[in-house]
């Protein structure tokens, strides 16, 4: 306390000026009608300057609740469409004299990204919803785009095996000519990843469509891969080389969705049987 007063009572000189400065300000301004304008014009501008600054950094810190709305809106819009979509087909099923039960195919669970890999070979994802949740393995994880497979399941998180994954196989389609392939990452580039399995008679163009088949209780038929970044034919082989652009940046993925369907098992067991014939 001591050296703040004696701060002040080594600087009065400056303080005092100070004050007369301000109250000389003061003065100027009130008695002129000009200077009030001058005054109110400048103060409005400083106003609006830490308005505008207070409000960006609100809505920098307010954009992680933003995203987390919008991505639970998004999920819920995508369960209305699944319902709506099941209750044309009974509405169809009607008109002819069938019977159908309604109910979706397919349940959207929204979920966070809690751990993303993207420059390894054997990429993984970790995401905040597991067994608890509705979760199992072999569910398809999505985020508007095809994304990746659930691998590994606990009660409360799940690990996705991404598209990015060595590993990885899933099987896709050229939206157009609706030829069928498999998509695979080759370990060189999260940007680029591979179209397999597409015969070299096949007219693939740079910037075809590749979007999931739906030949599986994965991936829902129709979901974006990615585009078609270059497409050269093989001599040497049967199959054409494609390269495709993944829709999604694995780098930046905050939240996602998994899409769980509920004959899943069904179709699983009818496919064992098939193998096994």
């Amino acid at each position: 306390m001591r050296k703040i007063f004696l701060f002040f009572y080594r600087h009065l000189a400056f303080f005092v000026f100070l004050l007369l400065e301000i109250l000389s300000a003061i003065f100027l301004v009130n008695g002129n009608v000009y200077q009030q304008s001058v005054a109110f014009r400048i103060g409005t501008d400083v106003s609006a300057g830490c308005y505008e600054i207070t409000s960006a950094v609100g809505s920098y810190f307010g954009l992680r609740s933003a995203n987390e709305r919008l991505a639970s809106h998004n999920v819920a819009l995508l369960n209305r469409i699944e319902m709506l979509e099941e209750e044309i087909s009974a509405l169809t099923a009607d008109s002819i004299g069938l019977q159908e039960h309604v109910s979706p195919d397919i349940l959207y669970i929204g979920a966070d990204v809690v751990y993303n890999s993207v420059y390894r070979m054997q990429n993984h994802i970790i995401i905040d919803k597991g067994r608890l949740h509705g979760i199992e393995e072999d569910m398809g994880v999505v985020a508007f785009q095809g994304v990746g497979v659930v691998q590994r399941v606990s009660d409360n998180y799940s690990v996705v095996m991404p598209l990015i994954n060595t590993r990885q196989r899933v099987s896709a389609k050229i939206r157009d000519s609706r030829q069928l392939g498999s998509i695979v990452w080759n370990g060189v580039s999260p940007q680029r990843l591979m179209l397999e399995d597409i015969p070299n008679h096949v007219e693939v163009k740079e910037g075809d469509v590749v979007v999931t088949s739906g030949f599986s209780a994965i991936f829902p038929e129709g979901l974006l891969i990615g585009y078609v970044s270059k497409a050269q034919e093989d001599k040497n082989m049967p199959f054409c080389k494609v390269e495709v652009e993944p829709a999604v940046d694995f780098s930046s993925l905050d939240h996602v969705v998994v899409a769980a369907y509920k004959h899943k098992q069904e179709l699983n067991e009818l496919q064992k049987e098939i193998e096994n014939d």
